[in-house]
């Protein structure tokens, strides 16, 4: 029960990491990020679970998690999870931008040629065998 409160109440701190960084690179459309934020990725890991519980359900075992509990933390995810992750995006919106600590330039730089030991082939092969 715990990690489900604090799955919940984390979304204060999503929404306001959410729409400070929105708002870094300036976007026009908060309340599609603030959306975004709040249902892709708990909606993909619930449809993922609701899926499993469905063949586990056909399969008739003993594991499958009941109805009623799936409604229950899809309840709490709609009235607490989704209002408190608008609410830390109000207030990540609210903030004043801090000024970056470095500027970019207009003139592009060449990028050095690489060694072969960093080639993306050779570090993608050393780090499958690690």
């Amino acid at each position: 029960i715990a990690l489900l409160l604090l799955f919940m109440f984390m979304g204060i701190a999503a929404g306001y990491s959410s729409a400070r960084t929105y708002k870094m690179f300036n976007g026009s459309h908060w309340s599609t990020s603030t959306l975004l934020t709040a249902t892709l990725f708990p909606g993909i890991v619930s449809a993922i679970l609701f899926v499993l519980n469905l063949v586990i359900w056909a399969e008739g075992s003993s594991s499958a998690i009941p109805f009623g509990s799936m409604v229950a933390v899809f309840a709490l995810w709609f009235c607490i999870s989704v209002p408190l992750t608008y609410l830390g995006a109000y207030y990540g919106f609210k903030r004043d931008l801090e000024k970056q600590p470095v500027q970019t330039q207009d003139i592009p730089r060449a990028i050095p040629e690489q060694p072969i030991f960093l080639s993306p082939w050779l570090t993608c092969l050393v780090g499958g065998v690690l």
